[in-house]
């Protein structure tokens, strides 16, 4: 882990925000390469791609909840 990762935590409050704001920033770099891809089977790797980092980003938010 280095320094900037360290400073990036601090500088957004908890590792948490940090985990939600790294996969909901993943879905959309993901999203706008499937609005360019152009084969089916890589629109579809895409769209799993989404849905997983979306899903990953509720888990951590209902996980925070509970605390």
């Amino acid at each position: 882990m280095d320094a900037g990762y360290l400073n990036e935590i601090s500088d957004t409050g908890s590792s948490e925000e940090v985990s939600v704001a790294y996969y909901r920033t993943a879905a959309a770099r993901a999203r706008r390469l499937q609005a360019e891809a152009t084969t089916p089977r890589l629109k579809q790797y895409l769209r799993e791609l989404v849905a997983r980092c979306e899903q990953l980003a509720g888990e951590i938010v209902s996980a925070s909840e509970k605390y």
